[in-house]
């Protein structure tokens, strides 16, 4: 063959394979051949909880909404750190993303503690209203994290009630008392009991060694962590929410495309959103879990409420100032939402009245 026959018959080869060539650039790559990220994400309670359903969820609307390009991998429980590992985590990027309950922000984000003040937050439309993407309470304390922790707030999910769970008598009194963080060890400190800091997956063990007596948990967790084998007494304070935040890493977050990152937003929301049309519900299985259980619930009277008032008072202060100069605009940005319409009206309760 000549020189010049070879070159005409590649020519017409490639302008045979042409349209086909175009056809598979325009289609994309292959599946086998995309590129997907996946976000490993530590999740320290059972698949069964609501919050735990909710965010699996969650995981896998990203994948299908993404087509595959953003997966999100929910840990199993023989890898996942515990709620008190999480912030630390996920800020050093050992982890992509991670949920936790809310008071395991308060030491390093000070303004975050603003949810467990006692009887702040202390009605759910208030709560739901505070935590809505884009409110003020919300942008604020989301924009705190993320300086102080590099970690970026997703979603903030109803959790449950704080209770107080004893054996025997509803009292912290001269008694030895498990906290989960602080700014609850402070209250207990500050109402009279001997505070001890105890992660929630030991508060059974410790419950059940005598180490303490009675521990302010959530409702919740009296299924999750087990705790009516060993405590028969539910003080029903609610003197503070309990939240569940589900945060990624800055720099993992940047690296997403924008797309993916305004979609990750959009279905943390929707998530949020579905928990909170269900939390009556979730709250309610929980109590008739305990009960069922043989557990006591004791409601408190007007003047054991009065009580709790007196003695976390000063918490309330001394909050103020540790809050920096982020915490004027926040408790402007909640007198403001205590005038809305959403949160103009109380409940009828002693516990759900103004400070």
């Amino acid at each position: 063959m000549h020189h010049d026959d070879g070159k005409a018959a590649a020519s017409a080869t490639w302008a045979a394979l042409w349209p086909i060539l175009t056809l598979l650039l325009w289609l994309g790559a292959p599946p086998a051949l995309a590129q997907t990220t996946t976000l490993r994400m530590s999740l320290p309670i059972s698949a069964d909880n609501p919050i735990g359903q909710s965010i699996r969820d969650f995981a896998r609307q990203v994948g299908v909404r993404t087509g595959g390009a953003v997966r999100v991998e929910v840990q199993d429980k023989h890898l996942r750190y515990e709620e008190h590992e999480v912030v630390a985590a996920v800020a050093s990027g050992t982890i992509e993303m991670g949920a936790t309950t809310l008071n395991q922000f308060a030491y390093d984000v000070p303004l975050a503690g603003a949810f467990l003040q006692p009887f702040l937050f202390n009605f759910d439309v208030l709560v739901e209203a505070a935590t809505e993407r884009g409110s003020e309470i919300r942008t604020l304390v989301e924009d705190e994290i993320l300086y102080w922790t590099n970690a970026r707030l997703l979603s903030l999910q109803p959790f449950g009630s704080s209770v107080i769970v004893s054996k025997e008598a509803p009292i912290i009194a001269a008694r030895a008392v498990g906290a989960p963080d602080d700014l609850t060890r402070e209250l207990i400190k500050a109402c009279g009991g001997t505070p001890h800091l105890v992660p929630p997956p030991e508060v059974l063990g410790e419950l059940r060694k005598g180490t303490i007596k009675a521990a302010i948990t959530d409702v919740v967790s009296i299924r999750e962590h087990g705790l009516w084998q060993v405590a028969d007494t539910i003080t029903d304070l609610r003197h503070a929410p309990s939240l569940f935040a589900v945060i990624v890493n800055e720099k993992v977050w940047q690296g997403l495309a924008p797309a993916h990152r305004e979609l990750l937003s959009e279905l943390s929301q929707e998530a949020q959103s579905d928990t909170w049309a269900r939390f009556t519900a979730i709250r309610t299985d929980a109590y008739a879990f305990a009960r069922q259980k043989g557990m006591k619930i004791v409601e408190p009277r007007p003047e054991d409420v009065a009580g709790w008032r007196a003695c976390t008072a000063p918490l309330l202060e001394a909050y103020m100032e540790r809050a920096g100069e982020a915490g004027p605009k926040l408790f402007a940005a909640y007198g403001r939402l205590r005038k809305a319409p959403c949160c103009r009206q109380l409940p009828v309760d002693a516990r759900f009245t103004l400070r």
